[in-house]
């Protein structure tokens, strides 16, 4: 390699960094990919609003604000001598139906409110994959 060619090569490398917004598109298109293929579907409207902007040297992610929720989950913090009361209101909040002492159900089924965690998207592995991305593109020249 002459020193000509690889200075065109620097300069191709620095002309595609200082402007990464192919890299980032192709690496946003991906990761919203396997968020998609991941996410738990009811309706299809979180699948739906999976998304990516690049703006400039920026990606960021979107979807519908309980996505967070369903892949992080709310479950109530509780031990086992008290229960956490999710809900308010002027009646003193809704707590967990419990059956009679004498063993007879009062009508109610136990339930436990909450959303478990359901996973389809990792902060870690996004930064990974855009780092992971980026570098192995600056190997290629």
């Amino acid at each position: 390699m002459t020193p000509q060619e690889l200075a065109a090569e620097l300069g191709q490398i620095g002309e595609e960094l200082s402007d990464p917004q192919s890299i980032l598109t192709e690496l946003g298109s991906e990761i919203t990919e396997s968020m998609k293929r991941n996410v738990p579907v009811d309706t299809g409207a979180l699948k739906q609003s999976i998304g990516y902007v690049v703006n400039g040297n920026t990606i960021e992610f979107a979807m519908l604000e309980y996505g967070f929720f369903q892949n992080y989950g709310v479950l109530p913090s509780y031990n086992t001598s008290s229960y956490h009361k999710p809900f308010g209101n002027e009646f003193g909040g809704i707590t967990q139906p419990t059956v009679s002492p004498f063993g007879i159900g009062m009508g109610f089924r136990n339930r436990s409110f909450g959303l478990p965690a359901r996973k389809f998207f990792d902060y870690d592995n996004i930064l990974n994959t855009i780092t992971d991305g980026i570098a192995s593109f600056t190997e290629d020249f």
